[in-house]
């Protein structure tokens, strides 16, 4: 088997994960985002990471209708993309590092993961609870957004 680590992390109560190798950065959210005018709303706007202006998304407000809150508590996940880009997302909670073997992983239905499926690589399980795997490269492609 080949196991890889995921990073699993928590929006609106829902498990998912990303690929340990894409998280450039974890970090916790001070309201240091500045908006970009005439994006849409799930487009936070930038953040300096480094030197690096890095795009901040927020799923959450793409896939829900419901408001999500920002404080001390939320969490920005810098991934790298294709081409060595890195986007931003914005998470409830960070909840551990797991690993699964990746050709492993259940196929993702469009029922139940949250997510329309072409944006998973798959699904895995921790305890009781399912983890849906992002594809990173689809998920955050900005021309597919």
């Amino acid at each position: 088997m080949n196991k890889e680590e995921f990073l699993i992390f928590r929006m609106f109560g829902i498990l998912y994960g990303a690929r340990l190798s894409r998280v450039r950065e974890i970090i916790t959210y001070v309201g240091r985002i500045t908006p970009l005018p005439y994006n849409p709303v799930w487009v936070l706007g930038v953040i300096n990471l480094r030197g690096e202006v890095t795009p901040v998304i927020d799923f959450r407000r793409k896939f829900s209708d419901i408001e999500p809150i920002y404080d001390a508590e939320s969490i920005i996940i810098a991934l790298r993309v294709k081409g060595d880009r890195v986007i931003a997302i914005m998470v409830d909670s960070v909840e551990t590092i797991a690993e699964f073997d990746p050709d492993l992983l259940q196929k993702a239905s469009d029922i139940g993961s949250g997510l329309d499926p072409v944006f998973l690589e798959g699904l895995a399980q921790i305890k009781d609870e399912m983890v849906s795997i992002i594809d990173v490269d689809t998920m955050l492609d900005v021309d597919k957004i």
